[in-house]
């Protein structure tokens, strides 16, 4: 894990990843529903809508980022009473992490709609959640850490035009330099790019846009759903 994502998460430890009593997880039942998860079952995937906010009843959940490029940096590992979760739980967007059952899992999951209704109808424990859930947010954009990868030069026009749009909409980001970046080669390699093509983005859910628009990217990034050629005439 970068020092500068170490360093955040000691902190605001315990703002960020609060532990729930057994008596406030009785008051959140009622917005969600129980589930089990196998040892190693992905839970939430990066790119893909999380089934919601998981509150760790038993067992061990481990939360990456990084999956895109064949490696993981585990973010943290939520134990019982601990919740997993971001700001993109609250409006059902494309989670920007990974999490993974470390162990047999038992857990409380309360969908974006219903967490919409805890916040309000449970304000002081809404309140907690929706602070972690900011601070979370707050640490990815911080560290650059969970969002869509940019391969270009920092002072390429589209580069900057993309980094900008990523800002304006509260989103992570990271930027890998070809000429220096053993990662960013190797990327440019995996998918046969050539140099004209360049800037690339890799969305955290695996695919490959090549300079794409902003339009391209807000679907990339889930700020917007996916064209139903059905719909199309």
């Amino acid at each position: 894990m970068p020092q500068s994502t170490q360093l955040l998460i000691a902190a605001r430890h315990d703002q960020m990843f609060p532990t729930l009593t057994a008596a406030e997880i009785d008051r959140l039942r009622r917005f969600g529903a129980a589930r089990s998860y196998r040892a190693g079952e992905r839970i939430v995937t990066a790119g893909e809508v999380s089934p919601g906010l998981i509150v760790v009843l038993s067992g061990k959940v481990e939360v990456t980022q990084g999956g895109a490029l064949d490696r993981r940096e585990t973010i943290v590992t939520h134990g019982p009473g601990q919740f997993s979760g971001e700001l993109a739980q609250l409006s059902a967007t494309p989670s920007l992490v990974d999490a993974e059952a470390m162990e047999p899992v038992e857990a409380l999951v309360i969908p974006s709609h219903r967490l919409r209704d805890l916040l309000v109808q449970e304000a002081e424990l809404g309140e907690r959640i929706m602070r972690a859930l900011i601070i979370r947010r707050m640490g990815l954009l911080e560290t650059g850490s969970g969002g869509p990868i940019i391969v270009g030069r920092a002072d390429n026009g589209d580069v900057l035009r993309l980094q900008s749009f990523l800002r304006r909409n509260g989103l992570p980001q990271q930027l890998l330099n070809p000429d220096t970046d053993a990662e960013a080669k190797a990327l440019i390699d995996r998918f046969h790019v050539d140099p004209g093509q360049l800037p690339i983005v890799l969305c955290p859910g695996g695919q490959l846009l090549r300079n794409p628009g902003e339009d391209e990217l807000a679907r990339c990034v889930g700020l917007v759903g996916p064209i139903d050629p059905d719909r199309v005439r």
